[in-house]
């Protein structure tokens, strides 16, 4: 029974004897009095309390407390509300799908706006800067709010799918007008309240989609002419200035990073677990430009991600059925298939395939996610819904897993904006597939949802296992820009320098200690299985 323990204090560095039942007894199963002697308080601090976290579960293996686990979920699957409880304390690695603004909550945004004086434009019922002139529709949004009493929850409505039913519109335009009503707070607020809803459900990494500067570089290309040489054209982008505009983009992400900080307090004595969550950024890209100002965008893109480590990589937003996005899809794959052969170290996370059939027509369904893949070799797929509905779906599910290239779930967003749900959903095909899957919330505030709700939502709906639950996390920060190499190879085995000691349940030591300081990467996926560890023994039995 106590075999385990006893591996784990070795790992630990703590020596046992002959007499190793006898101080297990007196020291651990007695906490009271486990520093009392000078004998249990020399070996305790060492090694009980750092690496065993429960007697229990120890004593019985960490795998037993990982099926004792699983067997809680199953038997409380009918109970919805326990399973929400389950995942809400559940270690979720990462969200690496998400959007700053679309992420924040509509409340968050009308109190950011008050602050700042804003003012609410009558006719067009939305939030609006100052100044203000009530004389002519645009009052005060604090004088607004006191005399409409409907005001505060029409606002709320108007910037997600609170009540989508009483809306007028679909979901997808519904979701996608939104964003065009947010106002008030800073980038910097907006990271500090997505960081801190991660620390609440056990995430410890964040990927965050946003634009740092950028702007300029789109200005630069309005004058410009694309004839289709892009080489041609990054010349001429270069010489008039745009990488002059880097600076200006890495001083956007320092002075994110100094609000968050400020907000949350993380130089005080008591910082805000929201500090503890680690933050990356991906520079985004709006597809439904003119050609040359989405090629400077992904210039710019590439340029700031090569000097600026936290940028680990880019993205395309905007709706993929746009007409603009539409007509050039295949155009803006080229463009990354070439500047990736001149940036090759910066990596792409790709919205493909989020669409279905009667958005577009169907010729539009059979080729986004495959080129997205083949052609501008993105690491990640966002949302691949349409996976099915492409050309020789079969050859290229077994494409994706050959490539390893990972497929971003965001359930709740997928029935919102597409309507496709359950059975229709094409989650439990890649998971067939072999196709490395990973679960996202895409934009919290918009959906009125979090994390949390998506595992939960997968959970219920496709019948996952706790194991599956956990690899889903895993993959999380597997697929992860973040640098450095993985803890875990695609096999699933640890890392050579790690291979004798278990990852999160101690200090590493030796090769191991030098390897996680060297890759933020393992780092994080060391810290993970820490938590899991610590996750498996919160008395999931009862």
């Amino acid at each position: 029974m106590v075999e385990p323990l006893r591996q784990v204090l070795s790992l630990a560095g703590v020596e046992v004897g002959p007499n190793f039942l006898e101080l297990l007894r007196k020291c651990y199963f007695a906490p009271k009095t486990l520093l009392a002697t000078s004998r249990c308080g020399r070996r305790a601090q060492v090694g009980f309390m750092a690496a065993a976290l429960s007697a229990s579960a120890w004593c019985a293996g960490p795998q037993d407390a990982e099926a004792r686990t699983a067997r809680w979920l199953e038997a409380h699957r009918d109970r919805p509300t326990w399973v929400r409880q389950f995942v809400q304390r559940m270690p979720k690695g990462a969200d690496l799908h998400t959007h700053a603004s679309g992420a924040v909550y509509a409340e968050s945004y009308i109190a950011w706006s008050l602050g700042e004086g804003a003012c609410y434009e009558v006719a067009k019922k939305l939030i609006a800067a100052p100044p203000c002139q009530a004389e002519q529709g645009r009052p005060p949004l604090a004088d607004a709010l006191k005399t409409d009493g409907d005001l505060y929850g029409a606002l709320v409505d108007s910037m997600s799918v609170r009540n989508l039913a009483f809306a007028g519109q679909s979901g997808h335009d519904q979701f996608f007008d939104a964003f065009a009503r947010f106002r008030g707070g800073s980038k910097g607020d907006q990271v500090a309240e997505i960081a801190t809803r991660a620390a609440s459900q056990q995430v410890t990494y964040l990927e965050i989609m946003l634009t740092a500067g950028g702007s300029k570089a789109r200005d630069l290309a309005k004058t410009l002419q694309f004839d289709g040489d892009f080489a041609a054209l990054r010349d001429k982008l270069l010489a008039a200035g745009l990488a002059d505009a880097v600076p200006a983009g890495r001083k956007d992400i320092d002075d994110i990073e100094t609000r968050v900080a400020d907000l949350l307090g993380c130089a005080g004595a008591a910082p805000h677990p929201g500090c503890a969550v680690e933050r990356r950024y991906l520079q985004q890209t709006t597809r439904i430009f003119e050609p040359a100002q989405v090629f400077a965008q992904f210039l710019y893109g590439f340029e700031l991600a090569r000097a600026d480590r936290r940028v680990v990589g880019l993205n395309l937003v905007a709706p993929e059925d746009n007409p603009v996005a539409l007509r050039d899809y295949s155009l803006q794959m080229r463009m990354l298939k070439y500047l990736k052969t001149l940036y090759p170290e910066v990596p792409l996370a790709l919205h493909a395939g989020e669409l279905k059939l009667g958005m577009v027509p169907p010729e539009h369904l059979r080729f986004h996610i495959r080129e997205a893949v083949q052609v501008a070799g993105a690491r990640r797929i966002g949302h691949g819904v349409d996976v099915l509905n492409e050309d020789h779906a079969a050859s290229l599910l077994a494409d994706m897993k050959k490539r390893d290239v990972a497929v971003e779930i965001c359930l709740s967003s997928n029935d919102v904006i597409l309507g496709v749900a359950g059975a229709d959903h094409p989650f439990p095909d890649y998971l067939a597939a072999g196709v490395p899957a990973l679960l996202a919330s895409d934009d919290e505030g918009v959906s009125r949802i979090d994390l949390s709700n998506e595992y939960q939502r997968a959970a219920l709906t496709y019948k996952l296992t706790y194991r599956k639950l956990k690899d889903l996390s895993r993959n999380s920060l597997r697929y992860s820009f973040l640098a450095g190499e993985a803890l875990w190879n695609a096999a699933g085995r640890i890392h050579p320098a790690c291979s004798r000691q278990r990852p999160g349940m101690a200090e590493a030591r030796g090769a191991c200690a030098d390897f996680l300081a060297g890759s933020d990467k393992a780092r994080a996926q060391w810290r993970l299985e820490g938590k899991f560890a610590e996750f498996e023994t919160l008395g999931w039995t009862r």
